[in-house]
């Protein structure tokens, strides 16, 4: 992993789920914030100029993931996306997102999120 803390934005609807994604990334070293929705998230990266990383579920009541992630790239070009899903696979989304399935791998969520981009 890289020398200084990678800041990641996590967001899931899902409280527990969402506890555990936030538990996972502060395991792997990484500075995490976390929102329940899209609107809330994109809220959270206009606050938050350190986020390098959003880690999102795709499917979300409201915006979902997808869409999300394309409205925070137009805020910030620069952001890297995980998307994840335990209901969509790889096959469902743009080619050029890195993808971790769930239930998830500590393992597969550390090389998407801290990988290369």
């Amino acid at each position: 992993m890289q020398s200084e803390k990678a800041a990641v934005l996590v967001v899931e609807d899902l409280p527990l789920v969402r506890h555990n994604a936030v538990e996972i990334m502060q395991e792997l070293g990484c500075e995490v914030f976390a929102a329940y929705n899209g609107p809330a998230a994109l809220e959270v990266l206009q606050a938050h100029p350190e986020i390098r990383v959003l880690f999102t579920d795709v499917r979300m009541p409201g915006m979902d993931g997808v869409e999300l992630a394309e409205a925070a790239q137009r805020l910030r070009p620069d952001l890297k996306v995980v998307l994840t899903s335990g209901y969509v696979g790889p096959k469902d989304l743009p080619e050029d997102v890195p993808f971790v399935a769930k239930p998830w791998r500590v393992e597969e969520i550390a090389a998407a999120v801290t990988g290369p981009d």
